[in-house]
């Protein structure tokens, strides 16, 4: 086994584990709210989430009836995660898969959504998981990350021990070498190392689903 595949089993067996707790874990330091802020403007359409885990914001997309699509790699995940899939206007959808191989069509979904993801990635990971992200969004990338704010320092030692970041925050301009035109949505969170980010494609290429 390549030390690739190695590293990928021992994630998946992690996840495995902390899976029964997770959800109660991130709450508690507000995960849950900041998540549901991010998607509250959103009322119909096909979102999926990338590394989606217990799917938390599943229930309040579907009962919008937003189409929803829940994508993570870790089975015991998927399995909490359909727990929250089973009603709604919306329709829902779970797929196992690596979000750095997207098995989903160009502009396959209105809103794209990653949170606690890409800084779990190394960097040529998450490279490939933006580009992935990028093309299957018709509109728009939300994030909520571990991000580097403009003129601001970096806080490496404090993005490694509150987001478990591999090499370093995500830089704004790593959204736009993906063909995407990133801001800020409000002030940094959880000790100043996450952000909500919100990543339009070019509006002369698509038309955004939602706007503020």
């Amino acid at each position: 086994m390549t030390p690739a595949g190695r590293r990928h089993r021992l994630s998946d067996r992690w996840w495995t584990v902390v899976s029964p707790g997770y959800d109660r874990a991130v709450g508690l330091v507000g995960w849950h709210r900041w998540l549901d802020t991010l998607v509250a403007d959103l009322g119909s359409g096909r979102v999926l989430e990338v590394g989606c885990g217990p799917a938390h914001p599943a229930p309040r997309l579907l009962a919008r009836g937003v189409d929803y699509v829940g994508l993570d790699r870790n089975a015991a995940m998927l399995a909490r995660a359909a727990r929250r899939t089973g009603c709604g206007p919306g329709t829902a959808a779970l797929v196992r898969a690596d979000v750095t191989a997207l098995p989903f069509a160009d502009d396959a979904f209105d809103v794209v959504l990653a949170a606690g993801v890409l800084g779990l990635l190394d960097c040529d990971s998450r490279r490939a998981a933006l580009q992935e992200m990028a093309r299957v969004a018709r509109t728009e990338v939300r994030l909520l990350e571990p991000v580097h704010r403009p003129g601001t320092p970096q806080r490496r030692m404090r993005s490694h021990l509150l987001a478990l970041v591999r090499d370093r925050p995500l830089e704004l301009a790593e959204l736009v070498a993906c063909g995407l035109e990133p801001r800020l949505c409000g002030p940094p969170l959880l000790a100043g190392v996450y952000s909500a980010v919100c990543a339009m494609k070019p509006r002369g290429r698509n038309r955004p689903l939602v706007t503020d």
